[in-house]
């Protein structure tokens, strides 16, 4: 190798190493940063946390029985894996997963990414599958001060709030009369097969009615899927009055809101503002919205989502207010690394100067004999 070879080489490897050696100080320095919004994310995860533990409180005043081994945290939140409203199987890690007030921070930073703000309209479909997450979902929208349009499904997979004599709609009415929440659904249905609770046995559906009746919901009644779909989505508009919806939330995997379990794969967990063209069986009310340019939020596969925002999967105790990254994350320090952006910079130019400056004049050469 020439010495101009060799010279180069260590050059490189200089650059090189003192490369290594600031990426290691931008490492070793790293330092939790504030996400953003995070005032609000931890406000509404701290009133979230403040209605589960009054429907905890409200639970073990009642003297309901509460299954520690299947709910080790106490929460009351997760219900008996078989009722006379349980109409679908469901996931014990998801709805662990969900018991987490922290998902209000991440429901904050999804609504804010879709530009709604203080009064703005938004139409949501839950049911009692996760009343982890509708308490979230409620304590983030309250936070922004949205005017949500709730259409709740009564009936609950396994392990959700599945009691006859304690569901959603109960934990609803618990809640606003403790004044601990304004918002309550505006209507609700049976949930369940095709939303008008097939499935389950005529009893089932007479506990639903009377948990709809005792809570003063409107009932949306239907003879068919189709026919659930459309109620659904006139109601949405008459409650609208006129104004467009920035945002549909679903939580679950209501037939109504999908359109049909086969969608449940076709559709992406999370924040979306459009949806790829698909040869969907059926359009859900959540398709339709995607349809008319309504940015959606759709909350399944719950342990994903979890890992995504750096949530713990399904814990066996009460996450407290705060913890995740959707709050707080490492990150660099700007000041050291705009220095030593700088500072590199002008390594690389005082060092590979002398070489950039044979270059040029190797080249000015070739040209003056290419031109004589």
């Amino acid at each position: 190798m020439s010495r101009s070879g060799s010279a180069r080489l260590r050059n490189l490897l200089l650059l090189a190493l003192v490369a290594l050696l600031l990426q290691s100080v931008l490492e070793i320095t790293r330092r939790p940063v504030r996400q953003r919004d995070y005032d609000l994310k931890l406000q509404a995860a701290e009133k979230a946390e403040f209605a589960m533990e009054a429907l905890r409180r409200h639970r073990r005043i009642e003297g309901a029985e509460i299954d520690l081994v299947n709910d080790p945290a106490g929460s009351g939140l997760i219900g008996p894996e078989f009722s006379l409203i349980t109409n679908s199987r469901g996931d014990l890690e998801s709805k662990l997963t969900a018991v987490n007030p922290n998902f209000a921070g991440v429901l904050v930073d999804m609504l804010k990414r879709t530009g709604a703000s203080a009064g703005d309209p938004v139409a949501v479909a839950i049911s009692g599958s996760f009343p982890g997450l509708n308490i979230c979902l409620f304590s983030a929208m309250e936070q922004l001060k949205l005017r949500p349009i709730v259409i709740t499904s009564v009936g609950a997979s396994m392990w959700g709030a599945n009691d006859p004599r304690f569901t959603w709609l109960d934990m609803e009415s618990l809640l606003v009369d403790q004044k601990i929440f304004t918002t309550q659904s505006a209507a609700a249905t049976y949930g369940g097969g095709d939303d008008m609770g097939r499935g389950l046995s005529p009893r089932g559906r007479e506990l639903i009615e009377e948990a709809i009746t005792r809570n003063n919901v409107e009932f949306l009644e239907s003879d068919n899927i189709e026919h659930a779909i459309q109620k659904r989505m006139a109601f949405y508009e008459l409650e609208a009055r006129g104004r467009g919806f920035k945002a549909f939330v679903n939580i679950g995997g209501g037939v109504a809101s999908i359109g049909s379990s086969r969608n449940k794969i076709l559709l992406q967990p999370g924040l979306s503002f459009e949806l790829q063209p698909r040869n969907w069986p059926r359009k859900g009310t959540l398709v339709l919205m995607a349809d008319r340019g309504v940015p959606v939020i759709h909350l399944l596969g719950i342990t994903t989502l979890a890992q995504e925002y750096g949530l713990p999967v399904a814990p066996d105790y009460l996450p407290m207010p705060g913890e995740g990254e959707i709050f707080i994350r490492d990150g660099y320090r700007l000041d050291l690394s705009a220095l030593f952006f700088m500072s590199y910079f002008a390594l690389c130019a005082f060092v590979l100067a002398p070489e950039v400056r044979r270059n040029f004049a190797g080249m000015w050469r070739r040209r003056q004999n290419e031109t004589n």
